[in-house]
């Protein structure tokens, strides 16, 4: 994305701090403490400059984070307790699991095996390439997987002499299909992604909220194995791909055939991954397998030597630190909301119309605000932090399911169907190559947004219940 102008920077950082300063001055409404108004406030800021990029977002989340103690919000204790938990170390781990990916043959070895099965049909081609993708973001977060994805299947793009434009129905459907494969994947387990992670902590954090990693995998596959037909065949019914070349298949399956045989390094390190995925289950039935301690085990097993798996220099390089500074600091400034009674005040008067519906209408239209607030808020971090506690909160109160609404919250969080603002589609939008427009994603894009309302108000509660989670 095209940086802003300084000034205009400069103006909206002016305005967001003199906002800031209004609120810390100005009497509270009623019902509402000087600290909780304050606390409420800055978190608005912060979605803001997130939202309008007036400084790198990492850094914007911890700016906002050093105003809490300095305003009286929170203690420095009480904002360092809350920025650092078991979630965050756990995501170590993915990040390594990621780098590992990103950089091994294997993405390349499984576009020669869907070319060699879909052949010139390129609605399987499609087919394949978001079905792996899908698979592959069980493990590795959204945006670094689509990194590596996507120059795979321009790859393939190229070979066909595909034009670049808007001209391919084809090229369209891979641009818009592959991030939205790595969105829905991400949603099977929580190493899928770091806004899973995320809301967990915050859940966990406000109400005690425990979800083993079998249990969010039981939520989380059939919600996956549902939504990617559907988006296939919104892509597919819409633009009407056109077929490849055989030029252009031949020389995928080529490219994977001229590969050496797969490294040792390689070997040991998919060894480790799944290995680790075991184990992580397991942990599930038996509790002396912890997450966290087994995610740093694993962390340390893909450097072990006679593994070697991948270089810390490479792990230092690919890995997103920034993303995570960015969620220390959303649980801190949604601990300062919660700590202050702001979220309590948010539910009382804005939310309160909500309790006289019946639950499931509830629920439909907070997955309905859900998705509509991702698809204008680009950052998933704030998005979950602005609306897990206050959804929690309303649902708990009305005798719904915390472990649906956290699901809920994490999915729509991580996904934005229809707008390529998020991080995951602007990659493929921002790309020179223009392949499709706002209007085409638009186009598109409801018909999974609708398939996951859906699911989110039917089957994972229904599944929640099964499985006796609150």
């Amino acid at each position: 994305m095209k940086q802003k102008s300084m000034p205009l920077r400069l103006g909206i950082t002016l305005i967001g701090l003199a906002a800031i300063a209004a609120a810390y001055l100005a009497p509270a409404p009623a019902g509402l403490t000087s600290s909780a108004l304050t606390a409420l406030v800055v978190f608005l800021v912060a979605i803001v400059f997130w939202v309008t990029e007036v400084m790198p977002i990492a850094i914007t989340g911890w700016a906002m984070v050093g105003l809490l103690p300095l305003l009286g919000v929170l203690t420095p204790d009480e904002a360092w307790a809350a920025s650092i938990n078991n979630a965050i170390i756990f995501y170590l781990c993915c990040f390594a699991f990621a780098c590992f990916i990103g950089r091994s043959s294997i993405a390349t070895r499984l576009t020669g095996m869907i070319l060699r099965w879909a052949g010139t049909n390129s609605s399987r081609v499609l087919l394949g390439f978001m079905a792996v993708t899908a698979l592959i973001s069980s493990l590795m977060d959204n945006l670094p997987l689509c990194a590596v994805m996507l120059p795979i299947a321009y790859g393939v793009l190229d070979a066909n002499d595909t034009p670049l434009g808007r001209k391919s129905p084809f090229a369209k459907c891979l641009a818009i299909g592959i991030p939205w494969a790595a969105a829905i994947g991400g949603m099977m387990t929580p190493a899928g992604c770091i806004i899973n992670v995320l809301t967990l902590s915050l859940l966990e954090q406000s109400f005690g909220l425990q979800i083993s990693f079998v249990q969010w995998m039981a939520l989380g596959i059939p919600a996956t194995i549902i939504l990617v037909p559907v988006g296939w065949l919104a892509l597919t019914r819409i633009f009407k791909p056109e077929a490849l070349s055989q030029q252009a298949v031949d020389a995928g399956i080529r490219q994977a055939d001229e590969l050496p045989a797969m490294p040792r390094t390689e070997v040991a390190g998919v060894i480790v991954m799944l290995g680790t995925l075991a184990v992580w289950v397991a942990g599930s039935w038996i509790p002396v397998l912890n997450t966290t301690v087994v995610s740093l085990v694993a962390l340390g097993l893909m450097f072990f030597p006679g593994v070697d798996a991948i270089q810390f220099d490479d792990f230092l390089a690919d890995s997103p630190w920034g993303m995570m500074l960015l969620m220390m600091a959303v649980n801190v400034l949604v601990a300062g909301l919660v700590v202050t009674g702001a979220i309590e005040w948010v539910v009382a008067v804005i939310m309160a119309p909500m309790t006289a519906w019946p639950l499931v209408v509830t629920m439909v239209a907070l997955s309905v605000i859900a998705c509509l607030l991702h698809n204008v808020i680009p950052a998933g971090p704030a998005c979950a932090g602005l609306i897990a506690v206050p959804f929690a909160t309303i649902v708990v109160s009305m005798g719904g399911n915390l472990a649906a609404v956290c699901a809920m919250v994490a999915w729509w969080s991580a996904i934005a169907f229809m707008l390529p603002l998020d991080g995951v589609p602007l990659l493929s939008y921002a790309s020179s190559r223009k392949y499709f427009s706002f209007g085409d994603m638009l186009k598109v894009g409801w018909a999974p947004s609708v398939a996951l309302v859906i699911v989110t108000v039917t089957l994972t509660p229904a599944t929640c219940l099964l499985l006796g989670l609150a």
